[in-house]
């Protein structure tokens, strides 16, 4: 490629000035690398045109903050008189936790009846076997809809609200988890203390989106180094490409800290990625130079040739890898959205640093070195690539049958392609997060609620809001909700009202749907009575909230309840319009779009390769067929997922389209030279020749690239895992589809790439 040539002949004049510049570049990039952040919030994950998104934020504006966060205690916190002390000092120390604006528990719930129990200097002196049997009675009806008591008082728990600012905030939601999850490790072992919800849920996102950096990203750097100094020997083939992807990386990871991004399970995948997919240019680069160097060429002549070599695939790959991170931009969903942004951007940046920073790096190297190394492996690769590539093009049929067999096997696991919806599921089954979410459930406490917001039409006459009528119904639509199939508990406003009957003067004067009716105005007028009826009435508005606590679960199982719970209080109060919205569902209609967003960028993907190989080739047929060796793979994976039960997830969801950006690579280096070989020697000899040249650095990026996917394979948090076993995988299959099925198609005797050169010649 002349042009490449010309252009990196220009920089090698000046290169000095352009490492200096890539070196100013790294060292303003260190501030925003600081500011880079690790964020899981549920928000993160919410689809931008969502309208249950609008829902919810309408919800908290008309009834407070919808996020809280549960200090679930064992039923010890109960046993004695002393413990009922701690109890109640516990409730008032949370309750000062800055970011907490409200607390509900059984001693603050019950406080108001303490006047009927014996106290001393002060002191609370309760008698707990009274208080238990008040929360298991009656009297404890709100305390077990709220969850403050699961069944049979094994387990309480403390509810705690956020402020309106924390609940928005990330990072003071994080401290006020942590503040109160201190004071839950100062209780006494007996207690089984611990905190619970789905801010902790997101803390235990945090810590495993944080693992890449901490811990598999350095183990990638670790396993590539060990690997390039064993293949080549040699510190300045290593020193090459290490110090290309850090003068690369640096920038881009410094702007995604400047321009506020957040690293989350989905965007921190991004830096191992990009450090392999730029190491695997490099040494693609870097082998072919060494290649040129053994051949007698000098430093200078060597990195000139090699451009001129690779200079036209590097182009292609480059375009064809953005092309693939750039179909995951298109999706609704924020942090993969977020992903493919960025990794397009991040292989512009590796793009452009190959025919500017990297030339400057091999003839600085290369110009140093006193003789070349031993290049015995290098040479048996050569061998290896012209000995695969000669077998598959003469015997082209029973590779090409073997590939449509295999293909044709695949195809049939795409039906059977699941979704793993339940983030709980992404942790080991051992997880502390999960015995503790499940303790809490089966004692029957809620972590999660499906919010029912009902809503009177403008034209709708119904007098006096809430009527005795209507406050009766909301009471027998709580009911009923109990009673729904994996529904933990449920909480409306008369069972508010009814809490505090049970205990009125009134309570004698008036049945129980009167008793409600004439309570509210005197409830509304009441400080603390107000505001607590405010969180499930709306007077002004004529809203009613019904709070739903559900499992944390996938959609499977939250969607039917969901759908169940509509239906019911539609046919309990049908003059109002109800919907049904809440952090959960809004997370869960994320896991929703996963197919879609999978459909999605394959859709973009697809046409956009083939237009890049229509480019390439200038022709239609050979186009086609060379999306063939590309399009393999992803089938060979995705089904081999609907066969092996492995679910989509955030993590694997991206996996197709970032491969089918990756491996189309190596088939851009056999065919970049293709159209003008074939005129002169045919097809045959143009991919074999070119696969002898080319099969060292397809088997040793390869590696390269396996090892970089597959360390996040070891991970204990399953989207990872997934992510980087599946990747592997598919590389591995890639090269196979490149070595093969690569010159099968164009390197047959009679082939397409013969039967033009025939044509011309005659």
């Amino acid at each position: 490629m002349r042009r490449a040539s010309r252009w990196v002949e220009g920089v090698l004049k000046r290169r000095r000035l352009v490492v200096g510049l890539y070196l100013a570049l790294a060292v303003a990039a260190l501030p925003g690398l600081l500011r880079l952040e690790v964020d899981n919030s549920e928000a993160a994950f919410y689809p931008r045109d969502a309208p249950a998104l609008a829902t919810l934020r309408d919800l908290e504006a008309t009834f407070g903050p919808t996020a809280a966060l549960r200090l679930v205690l064992g039923n010890e916190a109960l046993a004695t008189a002393a413990n009922l002390e701690r109890l109640a000092a516990l409730e008032k120390a949370v309750a000062a936790v800055p970011g907490v604006a409200r607390v509900d528990g059984p001693i603050g719930h019950h406080r108001r009846y303490w006047s009927q129990w014996s106290q001393f200097g002060g002191a609370l002196a309760v008698e707990p076997a009274l208080f238990r049997e008040r929360l298991l009675g009656p009297g404890g009806a709100l305390d077990r809809a709220a969850g403050l008591v699961g069944h049979g008082g094994r387990a309480i728990s403390l509810v705690l609200t956020f402020t309106p600012d924390t609940a928005s905030d990330f990072a003071a939601r994080r401290k006020t988890v942590a503040t109160v999850e201190r004071l839950a490790n100062e209780l006494p072992p007996e207690w089984n203390a611990f905190v619970a919800g789905l801010p902790v849920l997101e803390r235990a996102l945090n810590e495993a989106a944080a693992e890449v950096a901490h811990r598999f990203l350095p183990l990638l750097v670790a396993v590539v180094f060990l690997l390039l100094f064993l293949t080549f020997r040699e510190a300045a083939a290593v020193a090459v490409p290490f110090a290309f992807v850090a003068l690369v990386a640096m920038p881009v990871l410094g702007a995604m800290g400047w321009c506020g991004v957040r690293l989350n399970l989905v965007v921190a995948i991004l830096p191992p990625v990009m450090f392999a997919i730029a190491i695997a240019l490099a040494v693609h680069l870097l082998i072919r130079c060494r290649d040129l160097e053994a051949g007698g060429l000098d430093a200078r002549a060597a990195t000139l040739a090699t451009y001129r070599d690779k200079g036209r695939a590097i182009v292609w790959t480059t375009a064809s890898t953005i092309a693939g991170w750039s179909a995951l931009a298109a999706t609704p969903i924020g942090p993969i959205r977020e992903l493919g942004l960025w990794g397009a951007l991040a292989m512009l940046a590796i793009g452009a640093a190959a025919f500017t920073f990297y030339p400057c790096l091999l003839s600085f190297t290369a110009g140093r070195r006193a003789a070349l190394p031993e290049r015995r492996l290098e040479r048996a690769l050569e061998r290896f690539g012209r000995a695969v590539a000669e077998h598959a093009a003469d015997r082209s049929g029973r590779v090409l049958l073997f590939f449509a067999l295999t293909a044709f096997v695949a195809a049939l696991g795409l039906p059977r392609l699941k979704v793993e919806s339940n983030a709980l599921a992404y942790f080991a089954a051992d997880h502390p997060l999960r015995r503790q979410f499940a303790l809490a459930e089966r004692d029957g406490i809620g972590l999660a609620t499906v919010e029912l917001v009902g809503t009177a039409g403008d034209g709708a006459d119904l007098g006096a809001w809430p009527s005795a009528a209507t406050l009766a119904r909301l009471a027998a639509l709580g009911e009923r909700l109990r009673a729904l199939p994996n529904a933990i508990q449920a909480l409306t406003a008369s069972d508010l009202l009814d809490d505090i009957g049970r205990d009125s003067p009134l309570a004698g004067a008036f049945p129980p749907r009167e008793l409600r009716a004439a309570l509210l105005p005197l409830v509304r007028a009441a400080r603390e009575g107000g505001a607590a009826l405010a969180r499930f009435l709306a007077g002004d508005a004529r809203r009613a909230r019904v709070t739903l606590f559900v499992p944390v679960a996938g959609y499977e199982t939250v969607d039917p309840l969901t759908d169940a719970a509509l239906t019911t209080a539609r046919a309990e109060l049908p003059e109002l319009s109800w919907l049904a919205t809440g952090q959960l569902p809004l997370l869960l209609a994320t896991q929703h779009r996963l197919l879609d967003t999978l459909a999605g960028s394959l859709a973009l993907a697809v046409p956009a390769l083939a237009l890049l190989f229509f480019l390439l080739l200038g022709e239609g047929r050979g186009a086609l067929l060379a999306l063939l060796p590309n399009l393999w793979p992803l089938l060979m994976m995705l089904g081999g997922m609907g066969w092996f039960g492995i679910p989509l997830d955030l993590a694997t969801v991206m996996v197709a389209s970032i491969v089918a950006g990756l491996v189309v690579d190596d088939t851009i280096h056999t065919l970049a030279p293709y159209r003008e070989l074939r005129a002169v020697v045919g097809g045959r000899r143009a991919v074999t020749d070119r696969l002898e040249k080319t099969a060292p650095a397809f088997l040793i990026t390869g590696l390269v690239l396996a090892c970089g996917f597959g360390v996040c394979g070891l991970s204990s948090f399953a989207p990872l895992a997934r992510f980087g076993q599946l990747s592997v995988a598919a590389i591995v299959i890639a090269l196979a589809a490149d070595l093969l099925l690569v010159p099968a198609l164009f390197g047959a005797v009679g082939g397409v790439g013969d039967r033009r050169r025939t044509l011309r010649q005659s």
